[in-house]
């Protein structure tokens, strides 16, 4: 999720980008199992030698004379996007699908400019499970990867369901006058002039169209497809509405309007959407409990997990609904975040089951991680936990001003004040090859919730919101 451009501070002149998580991307929140042989329990060490879990913010050694703009990334990706005061664009990390746009399938371990985009200043972006999405300072939205389900809204799809379009290098996408960019696993958000388009996939009705596009695809038998959406389309039920700001989760959206009013749609399960039930909404509703006397803040930042939602109220107070961690309960309407009181949040973001905020307080300024991580990325260090339940400080971080944090499966984004002491003493990372061919794994990227694709470019099976085992077809409970 990013920010609409006109929101942003005009002063910000750039920080500089830590990371903490995985770093072997083919691998990240893939369940591969365990090694039986002691030659693979080998390799498997020599890989973590070679791709290390940073499990303390780190510097990136190619960065650190970049001043950074924006980091970005998504609930289901695993890899990152950001750009630099001159407009330029950065990607790294698991490439299968052509995601990071380089014309290539080559996984880039090292932050890279995006040759494609040279001509064009990004001010934005977005990482789904397999492509992204950026916009410009002219208003143009660009995407590259996986158009399987018609994610990268270019209005057309491969006209064999059986093959899947790849899109290696940037394109335009069918909108304009777009100020932010969001990104599920498999569908996309433009929200342009106060205006919501969504392309991809509608499966469980997160496009907002009032429908989730069901068919079968059999004369003689019954095969549920989903017929996919490639053509970014406005969302009806929010037109007569001003959305100051949106964000997905795998398989669901959260905006919220100029009158202080927040909305949800998409899967149900695990109270994700907040509406009490875990029951698919095909077109916007709003969130009933955040009205009245707990309306939100319409400036308030928000971040969507694989199963859970975020804003802050009016007074700047946190609250979160669904469901946050894997094995956890459910909240089936908004919640007060009470760890949080009186804190002023100014970023947030959620990976599948990870969460950080940037947050100051009368007396701090403070980082503050927490949920079911693997690899780090909650940024405790190597004598921390590796996972809270509940919202703690990250100690290396605690006094720093961060700008911004993102998220995505099994890493977290730091965007920072590089003239602080403290991120000046920080180790540098660099890693050991800057390009490695593609890691061939099985399509698992189930780790702690990322979204399994079957689906086919006209259409999607049925299958389960594996991110979250969340409520299917009408109404069904999970």
């Amino acid at each position: 999720m990013t920010e609409d451009r006109s929101t942003k501070t005009e002063t910000f002149s750039g920080g500089e980008v830590l990371f903490a998580g995985g770093t072997d991307w083919g691998f990240i929140g893939r369940n591969l199992g365990g090694s039986k042989k002691k030659g693979d329990a080998d390799a498997d060490a020599d890989r973590a030698e070679k791709f290390p879990n940073l499990l303390s913010p780190v510097r990136l050694k190619s960065l650190m004379d970049v001043k950074v703009q924006f980091i970005a990334a998504g609930s289901a990706s695993c890899h990152c996007v950001i750009g630099d005061v001159e407009g330029r664009c950065y990607t790294w990390g698991r490439n299968e699908k052509g995601q990071l746009g380089h014309g290539d399938f080559l996984q880039r371990n090292i932050p890279t400019v995006v040759e494609g985009l040279k001509n064009v200043k990004i001010i934005g972006g977005a990482g789904g499970k397999h492509h992204t999405a950026v916009v410009s300072s002219d208003g143009d939205s660009y995407t590259f990867g996986s158009n399987k389900e018609g994610q990268c809204g270019t209005g057309v799809l491969k006209s064999n369901p059986k093959s899947e379009e790849l899109l290696q290098s940037p394109v335009k996408a069918l909108v304009s006058e777009c100020t932010s960019v969001a990104c599920g696993a498999e569908f996309t958000m433009w929200l342009c002039e106060g205006k919501l388009y969504s392309a991809g996939s509608p499966q469980y009705g997160q496009l907002g169209h009032g429908t989730d596009h069901e068919y079968n695809a059999k004369d003689s038998s019954v095969k549920i497809m989903y017929q996919a959406q490639p053509t970014p389309e406005l969302i009806k039920g929010l037109a007569e509405k001003n959305i100051r700001v949106v964000a997905c989760g795998h398989n669901h959206t959260l905006a919220l309007d100029d009158a202080n009013a927040a909305y949800t749609w998409g899967n149900g399960g695990y109270g994700r959407l907040g509406h009490k039930e875990q029951k698919d909404e095909f077109s916007p509703k709003q969130v009933d409990t955040l009205k009245g006397r707990m309306p939100v803040d319409v400036n308030s930042p928000v971040a969507c997990g694989a199963t859970s939602s975020f804003c802050t109220m009016i007074g700047e107070q946190l609250v979160s609904w669904g469901k946050l961690k894997a094995s956890g309960d459910n909240t089936m309407y908004p919640k007060v975040v009470y760890e949080l009181a009186g804190w002023k949040i100014r970023s947030i973001t959620a990976g599948a089951y990870t969460f950080a905020a940037a947050a100051s307080s009368d007396a701090d300024q403070s980082t503050i991680t927490w949920g079911q991580a693997q690899h780090g990325e909650l940024g405790y260090g190597p004598k921390g936990k590796k996972s809270s339940a509940n919202p703690d400080k990250c100690m290396a971080l605690e006094g720093v001003y961060v700008h911004q944090v993102a998220m995505g499966i099994g890493y977290s984004m730091f965007l920072v004040d590089p003239e602080h002491p403290k991120v000046k003493d920080l180790e540098v990372f660099e890693p050991v090859e800057a390009v490695t061919e593609l890691v061939n794994q099985p399509e698992n990227d189930n780790g702690k919730g990322a979204a399994k694709g079957k689906g086919k470019a006209a259409g999607t099976k049925r299958k389960a919101d594996s991110a979250a085992g969340g409520a299917r077809g009408k109404g069904k409970k999970a």
